[in-house]
């Protein structure tokens, strides 16, 4: 169960996928949430062996905008949420009541929360069933806030679904060592097992790609959303402090025509020509790695702005990895120890420290052998460690174990 859509959420699609290779019955429940993904959502489900529906409306419907004027106007109604359980499901997400009906119209194992919106559903449910709940923690959900502001009502309500419902989970899985550690330190849980973001081994190009002795640096970033605060402007200021070199932007992703205007501004402050800079359209989740090959230096520019982007490790480094990129990553708490594993493979430095991106970039422009050497190290890493053919053996022998003890054999709803 997700509030988003299969086509914006691979890692539980891939969950979908190796389940039902291990012999279970998956059926997904999800909520449209981007209007671009609909058509990416029909393209994916078209392939798979898994069934899927939508709750809460198709894009822009009657019901659609209902549920999003219900969410728009409880989420601003803060004394309410103590007071009554409904408004609750009503505030967390836009469609939590909707998920609800739909799960207790499915008779299940098993239901596997994703995003805490899923998990108030998914929780009352299994509850109210005798199933068995599950989560699987994509982010620190309870730490969305920044550290400066410190947390909002709505990270209260947040924690109190966790508190609530991860002691009835009979797994909980994290997308980091680092939420998970997060996760089990706050409410006293015991240590989730992490599966990482990594990706299928057929999903990346047949051979490795060979550097560019002496073409432009081609440097790489993507997310569903491209916006301010992401590191997009240090990677600005770094290029304009490199004149001397040839290097090359390019960002996939949706983004909103003030911001991509802000940022060609910052270029031009800085000296960067409008031509070093590349905006590409989204791309389906099982064309990402090919599409990320095509570029040298992959960014993973997560900033320590709050407790779950500190702790965090995103899908970015691990498909830099398996397409044999270079990587170039922000020193989080979240991002560190990866990046201390790979080795030469890839390079550290402090966000906001523009000077420290300009040393590793440059060494990797002027010396193209060690960058093949990166390169070589990061599709090398991806072939014999970080892939989903191996990950994902945790999570068929976790959800195998969950299911032999409870003895049933309705399906399970993801």
């Amino acid at each position: 169960m997700t509030p988003g859509q299969p086509s914006i959420n691979p890692r539980l699609v891939k969950e979908a996928d190796a389940l039902v290779e291990a012999g279970h019955d998956v059926h997904v429940l999800c909520a449209h949430t981007i209007s671009w993904a609909d058509e990416a959502d029909k393209t994916l489900l078209s392939a798979r062996r898994w069934t899927c529906s939508y709750v809460g409306g198709e894009w822009r419907t009657a019901r659609y905008w209902w549920t999003r004027l219900r969410y728009g106007m409880v989420r601003r109604l803060v004394g309410i949420w103590k007071m009554f359980r409904t408004s609750r499901n009503w505030a967390i997400c836009r469609t939590t009541p909707e998920l609800v009906v739909a799960a207790c119209q499915c008779e299940a194992d098993l239901y596997v929360a994703h995003y805490v919106g899923a998990l108030a559903a998914a929780g009352a449910v299994a509850r109210e069933t005798g199933s068995l709940l599950a989560f699987d923690m994509e982010d620190f959900e309870s730490g969305y806030y920044e550290y400066k502001t410190g947390p909002r009502p709505t990270d209260f309500l947040a924690e109190s679904i966790e508190r609530e419902y991860l002691p009835e989970c009979c797994y909980v899985t994290a997308a980091s060592p680092g939420i998970a550690t997060a996760y089990s330190a706050k409410y006293g849980i015991p240590m989730p097992t992490s599966i990482l973001n990594v990706f299928p081994l057929a999903e990346r190009p047949a051979q490795f790609r060979k550097t560019n002795s002496d073409g432009p640096l081609r440097l790489y970033w993507f997310s569903q959303t491209i916006g301010p605060g992401r590191g997009l402007e240090d990677v600005i200021r770094a290029m304009g402090k490199l004149k001397d070199c040839k290097i090359e932007l390019h960002i996939r992703g949706m983004s909103r025509a003030d911001f991509w205007r802000s940022l060609r501004d910052l270029a031009a402050s800085n000296g960067v020509t409008p031509q070093a800079i590349v905006l590409h359209a989204p791309a389906l989740p099982c064309e990402m790695i090919r599409a990320a090959a095509e570029f040298d230096v992959g960014l993973a520019l997560e900033r320590p702005a709050s407790p779950n982007r500190d702790v965090c490790l995103t899908n970015k480094i691990f498909s830099y990895l398996l397409a044999g990129n270079a990587v170039a990553a922000t020193a989080t708490q979240g991002q560190k120890p990866i990046l201390d594993a790979i080795g030469r493979a890839g390079f550290l430095y402090e966000a906001g420290d523009v000077d420290g991106l300009v040393h590793g970039l440059r060494f990797w422009h002027n010396d193209r052998r060690e960058l093949q050497q990166a390169r070589s190290e990061a599709w090398s890493l991806g072939t014999r460690q970080y892939n989903w053919d191996l990950e994902k053996k945790k999570l068929v022998q976790i959800v195998n174990t969950a299911l032999t003890n409870q003895e049933t054999t309705k399906g399970i709803i993801a």
